[in-house]
């Protein structure tokens, strides 16, 4: 069934993963004032689970304690941030797209049962 397959997995895992992603740009946006604040950057490993056969994401957050843009130590671009922020969006945008097809298909092949 589709909702047990890999590829749903995955778009959901990744669904999940984008949605970190964002709070922590959202997170490094909200803190942009605070002095001595370094920005924070969530990144994903994809890992396949040996019993189920199912994918996972582990999330690895680190810190960019290299640059500083501020006298106050602050190393948070707001242009930067906002772009990560636009580019999670579009990203975000096409894996729902995705889904809803999957779901459409879905629905066809199950109504063509139906009849």
């Amino acid at each position: 069934m589709f909702f047990d397959s890999k590829q749903f997995q995955v778009m959901t895992g990744s669904l999940q993963a984008l949605s970190m992603q964002q709070q922590m740009i959202l997170h490094n946006l909200a803190n942009v004032e605070t002095p001595g604040y370094k920005s924070k950057s969530v990144s994903f490993v994809d890992t396949l689970a040996d019993e189920q056969n199912r994918y996972d994401l582990k999330a690895v957050i680190t810190t960019d304690d290299n640059t500083s843009v501020r006298p106050d130590g602050n190393n948070v671009d707001t242009d930067m941030e906002s772009m990560k922020l636009y580019e999670n969006y579009v990203t975000q945008l096409a894996m729902y797209q995705k889904i809803t097809g999957q779901f459409t298909n879905f629905r066809y092949v199950m109504s063509q049962f139906t009849r």
